[in-house]
């Protein structure tokens, strides 16, 4: 990265697949337990009520990005004949709800979430399942113990998504969109799926640290904080 040479430290979690050299910090975590850990995030269920959904109903966050950031190049997501299967087959189990960062064809505009964004990780919090491009959002469904489902040639390179899939089954990526929408289908009509994944959940906050407490601690004690840190 660019920024690389100016810094004095930089940190990275423990399945962060580069080694950076001397300055890395590596830390048993991931960056987004720094805003999503249960210490830190409580879901508000209020949400709910500005959808219209119940909390016994059923509904599922899609998510298309644009495929225009510089480390997509060359990378690939859901045709527009993908996203049409995936909707319709999704929706005979769930309510769909769409987040995109490119503009939307006029058929899916329908299913377009009309709330702030800021609220956008509650809605994750109380969706049954995640399906989409963006890596970031799949990572942040499976902290909230939301099944993810990441249709991404890129999610193979990304130490993160492949922790939380190998080690706490929690997400899956794909390349392949109809590989990616049979995992969706088949984990959406599974009984008690919510409830099981709050358990992996649980599993992977009581292995991982506290990540904010991490950088206060590494800030407000530096440079001391790195002689505590390298010696655990």
């Amino acid at each position: 990265m660019a920024t690389n040479p100016f810094a004095h430290i930089i940190c990275t979690p423990d399945c962060f697949m580069n080694n950076i050299g001397k300055k890395q910090i590596i830390y048993n975590g991931y960056h987004e337990l720094a805003y999503l850990q249960n210490s830190h995030y409580k879901p508000n269920p209020q949400v709910l009520d500005e959808i219209g959904v119940k909390a016994t109903n059923k509904y599922a966050i899609i998510r298309f990005v644009s495929w225009q950031a510089a480390h997509d190049v060359g990378h690939h997501g859901f045709s527009i004949e993908s996203k049409r299967s995936l909707i319709s087959k999704i929706s005979q189990h769930a309510r769909i709800l769409i987040t995109s960062e490119s503009p939307l064809p006029e058929e899916f505009e329908k299913y377009r979430i009309k709330v702030s964004p800021e609220k956008i990780h509650d809605l994750l919090y109380y969706a049954n399942i995640y399906v989409g491009e963006g890596g970031t959002m799949a990572s942040e469904s499976a902290i909230l113990g939301t099944p993810a489902v990441l249709m991404s040639s890129l999610a193979k390179f990304c130490g993160t998504q492949i922790d939380m899939h190998s080690n706490y089954d929690l997400l899956y990526y794909y390349d392949d969109p109809e590989l990616a929408i049979q995992k969706a289908v088949d984990l959406i009509q599974q009984p008690n799926l919510k409830k099981e994944w709050a358990e992996k959940r649980q599993k992977l906050l009581n292995d991982k640290i506290d990540v904010t407490q991490f950088m206060v601690d590494l800030i407000e004690n530096y440079p001391d904080s790195l002689d505590k840190i390298k010696n655990t």
